[in-house]
């Protein structure tokens, strides 16, 4: 009976120390909360102010991602992002919700994977269970419900294939030039 209360303090002390460590105007220190919740951050990363995140345990960020502000990663489901993923202002990513078609409201979860090269637009919403594929672009405002082929672009709501992105295998991105050293 002990474990779902206790689990509930230390899933809220988690959201509380990442929300608080996401205003702290230092890259570094961002990554280190992050880290100290379980998550696994490759190097290079750059990670701007507002990053809500819950279930820091279950994410992995790849080399050189970028995360803009005001972004939120729910990873409770699991959350895998590759190397050299820009995520822009205010991207949601989701892996976890309620069965809005059950009668008790009921939890469920599915993971999302984001391969390696992809860029995620502002205020764009991913839903769980989703892939997006190497080198895919989530056009901004679009909510991707299903995969996203890899080297493609999509848009709209729900998403679908707007264009393809010519491939680069060469793509890579230096987080940490792009990252404003007190945001």
């Amino acid at each position: 009976m002990l474990r779902k209360p206790l689990g509930l303090i230390v899933g809220s002390a988690e959201v509380v120390v990442l929300r608080l460590a996401s205003g702290v105007p230092n890259n570094a220190v961002r990554l280190a909360a992050l880290r100290s919740w379980g998550a696994v951050i490759g190097a290079g990363c750059a990670i701007h102010h507002g990053l809500q995140v819950r279930g820091a345990r279950r994410l992995s960020l790849g080399a050189d991602c970028f995360i803009a502000e005001d972004v939120t990663l729910d990873a409770r489901g699991g959350l895998a992002v590759g190397s050299h993923v820009s995520i822009n202002s205010g991207a949601q990513i989701w892996t976890a919700q309620h069965d809005s078609a059950s009668p008790v409201f009921a939890y469920e979860s599915a993971p999302v994977r984001i391969g390696d090269r992809a860029w995620i637009n502002a205020r764009s919403i991913i839903l769980p269970g989703v892939s997006i594929g190497e080198g895919a672009v989530v056009a901004a405002g679009a909510v991707v419900t299903k995969d996203v082929p890899a080297w493609t672009m999509v848009g709209g709501v729900p998403a679908k294939p707007i264009a393809d992105r010519p491939r680069v295998d060469a793509y890579r991105l230096d987080a940490r030039r792009n990252k404003i050293w007190w945001w």
